[in-house]
């Protein structure tokens, strides 16, 4: 395979540095990890922001604002650099700025220092420790330098954590549950039946996404457990598992009924509660399915393309362990914990190419050179002779039985439709 030689394989990579780039010319490219990074600050209430760096950055963050409805305790400032700080640091200069928000009647700040403050190796983390005895205001940080990532995942997961380093240990309170990766106002995406029942059996769910409250976030630390619906929300938890005790079951991670039987067991069990015949029916179907697609996928090459906020490792474990050989892999972010699902696919005897899809018109004749039986994914704006799984961010906010029953049905009714070219919609986006 010579025109993806320049790619390495799944166990030579430690780092989003080691994820090449399928294709040389990156564009439309990616959102840079600013973008994820500030709308999240401006959706969570009562959290205000300064973000460091160039004018571009601050025109930048100005337009991803545009929408944003400021609330009373908020404040969303910019700060520019000028030539001499970016030569000779801009600790002065940051420092009175967070004093103007103090005073300005911020309740608790988020640095967010973009490419320039990185490379020059502004010490901001320590400017946040040395600034907070002297305020009202709450500071956090985040680091958000575009070059050490490939794209925008880590603006949303590093936030998250950010935020995390302002709770405080509170007193744990049974019945309430934090479930990271599901706003509170989301109304569009149906209750997965799991938090149905515990809602049944009078337990508070406590929703942290967008759209909650700063306090929420803080209150966290007083939940029996964490339930994680989203990868954006797992760094938080694997944090607040480690800073405070709080146990997190990830319900993003599992596919196998198998293991969502063991995962809702070791929930039960942490809860005190039984779950009866609660989830029969979704059970059964999955299994059945399952079982389709065990016969139907086995022997089954595929490709990993754009699937949205579905990450891919866990995901190629699942059809792994089925028989379904993975030969190339797109990952949009090489996460924390991906090395520890690289090792289960090596296990299993597979070992996938990985790359950066982010220009689809190029990246499409490679991708067809491979022959895959199948491809995850959107390959969009580009016309493909192999069967696509597209839309596979209809996923999002399914979890359980439910989510591996949707998921099989996607790859057999995929297999099942001729062979036709399809062109997918126009890309956009910008860096």
């Amino acid at each position: 395979m010579p025109a993806v030689s320049h790619l390495k394989r799944l166990s030579a990579v430690k780092s989003n540095g080691g994820v090449k780039f399928l294709t040389p010319a990156a564009f439309p490219g990616s959102h840079c990890p600013l973008h994820p990074a500030l709308a999240l600050a401006g959706n969570i209430k009562g959290l205000s922001s300064l973000v460091v760096g160039t004018p571009e950055c601050a025109t930048y963050s100005r337009i991803v604002l545009a929408n944003t409805q400021v609330k009373p305790g908020e404040q969303h400032w910019t700060y520019v650099l000028d030539a001499s700080e970016v030569v000779f640091g801009c600790r002065q200069g940051l420092m009175e700025a967070l004093q103007k928000l103090d005073q300005a009647g911020a309740k608790a700040v988020l640095l967010l220092a973009t490419c320039v403050p990185e490379l020059t190796g502004e010490d901001i983390e320590g400017l946040v420790r040395e600034a907070q005895p002297k305020l009202s205001a709450r500071l956090t940080c985040v680091m958000l330098g575009h070059f050490k990532c490939n794209s925008f995942p880590a603006g949303s997961w590093k936030t998250l954590q950010a935020i995390g380093t302002l709770m405080e240990p509170r007193t744990v309170r049974p019945q309430v549950i934090n479930v990271l990766g599901r706003s509170p106002g989301e109304k569009h995406i149906p209750l997965p039946p799991i938090l149905r029942a515990l809602k049944q059996q009078g337990f508070s769910l406590r929703c942290l996404s967008p759209g909650s409250a700063l306090d929420d976030f803080l209150a966290a630390p007083d939940a029996a457990l964490n339930l994680v619906l989203s990868p954006f929300a797992d760094p938080l938890a694997a944090a607040m598992e480690q800073s405070f005790g709080i146990p997190a079951f990830r319900l993003h991670t599992v596919y196998a009924a198998a293991e969502i039987d063991a995962l809702y067991a070791a929930i039960a069990e942490k809860l005190g509660l039984q779950w009866g015949n609660e989830f029969n029916r979704e059970r059964l179907e999955a299994l059945s399915l399952q079982e389709q697609a065990r016969k139907r996928l086995h022997g089954c090459r595929y490709i990993c393309a754009h699937i949205g906020p579905v990450r891919a490792l866990p995901l190629a474990a699942f059809l792994a362990a089925m028989g379904m050989e993975p030969v190339l892999l797109h990952l949009e972010e090489f996460w924390p914990d991906d090395k520890q699902w690289a090792e289960v696919l090596q296990a299993l005897g597979y070992d996938p190419l990985v790359c950066h899809m982010v220009n689809s018109g190029a990246d499409a004749p490679l991708l067809a050179s491979l022959a895959p039986d199948l491809c995850l994914g959107d390959v969009t704006g580009a016309k493909v002779r192999f069967p696509c799984v597209p839309y596979l961010s209809d996923l999002y906010g399914l979890s359980g039985y439910e989510r591996t029953s949707s998921l099989l049905r996607k790859l057999l009714h995929a297999l099942e439709q001729p062979s036709v070219v399809k062109e997918g919609g126009a890309r956009h986006g910008l860096a």
